[in-house]
């Protein structure tokens, strides 16, 4: 019996580093059945001849070449492309395993009901191990306050969808975000099914890249985040108070990212009036931390930022330079 058809969109945008691992991942998958479509994003650097190069290699690639738009346009151009029964995201600058098709595949495969497949891998950019090879079904609700809490990685690419499914409520990213846009794309989904099928074996690797939007501070991309977690709740068809509570959480969360980037590269002046109001907002409703299923690590330090809101965010650019300093140590 033939498989299904796998569509694996990788938006590409100054990658040059990394897309010859990138794609060499995906075209010696164990699972034969896909098509790898390569969505250049106006890349301003070499990736667009090297993954015109990559195409001759393999006639399941799939090169598009666009204007720059970000990423929320480039996976939607992909979206538009595919024709696989599934959609899978990955990107450019990461890898994957050789099962990496194949694992997802059973996972969704779990029971004909099901239209998102997630893997729920707990790992960081360091960490080596493997998970394991659990296979759960979960409320959606559930699934939404887990993201919410920072439980399960927010990103797409750790994720598989049911095309029909995406087609039949019409989910696209939304476009004028580009940061949070992950989130906001599975949140939408997450109102339209009851059950997820969760599994927990990690075949995605991240990788370090420096350049990319997520390593480095940028305050117009964490105020992007923060409406793009607006636009969520407008969104909400399903609500319970550990959404809720989970979503003040994360709201709190995006105020200490921001204070951090602020004091991390010394812009305490530049941007007085975002720095003033982080703080602020960090000193209000100390419950709402203590409330959420979250790392007593992570209460602790939002204990810390309810109190000094700066000294906790200089607690955590030194961890975050020991996180670096070890991933570099083991890569």
């Amino acid at each position: 019996m033939k498989k299904d058809k796998i569509s694996i969109v990788v938006p590409i945008y100054n990658v040059e580093q990394y897309i010859n691992k990138c794609v060499t991942s995906l075209i010696t998958q164990t699972y034969s059945n896909i098509e790898i479509i390569l969505v250049d994003d106006g890349s301003p650097d070499d990736s667009p001849k090297i993954i015109d190069e990559l195409s001759k290699k393999d006639n399941r690639i799939i090169v598009i070449h666009k204007k720059n738009g970000g990423v929320s346009s480039a996976r939607n151009v992909g979206i538009e492309a595919s024709t696989g029964e599934y959609i899978l995201f990955v990107d450019g600058d990461d890898y994957v395993d050789n099962d990496f098709v194949q694992y997802f595949y059973d996972l969704i495969n779990k029971s004909v009901d099901i239209d998102i497949g997630i893997n729920y891998s707990k790992y960081s950019i360091s960490d080596k191990k493997n998970g394991n090879d659990d296979i759960k079904v979960r409320d959606s609700k559930q699934i939404i306050v887990d993201l919410y809490a920072e439980r399960l990685n927010v990103a797409v690419w750790n994720k598989i969808y049911r095309k029909s499914f995406l087609d039949r409520y019409n989910i696209r990213f939304d476009e004028s975000i580009w940061f949070g846009e992950g989130m906001l794309f599975n949140i939408v989904c997450l109102q339209y099914t009851d059950n997820v099928v969760v599994g927990y074996k990690k075949v995605y690797h991240q990788v370090f890249n420096v350049n990319s939007a997520m390593r480095s501070f940028n305050l117009k991309s964490n105020l992007c985040g923060i409406r793009s977690l607006e636009i969520q709740k407008s969104l909400w068809k399903k609500n319970t108070i550990e959404i809720e509570n989970s979503w003040e959480y994360h709201r709190r969360a995006f105020n200490f990212s921001i204070l951090t980037g602020i004091i991390k590269i010394k812009a305490q002046k530049k941007y007085r009036d975002e720095y003033i109001l982080c703080k602020k907002n960090l000193r209000k409703n100390i419950m709402i931390p203590l409330k959420v299923n979250i790392p007593t690590k992570k209460k602790i330090l939002y204990i810390i930022a309810f109190i000094s809101p700066v000294f906790a965010a200089k607690l955590s650019i030194n961890y975050e330079k020991i996180r670096v300093k070890k991933y570099k140590q083991n890569d």
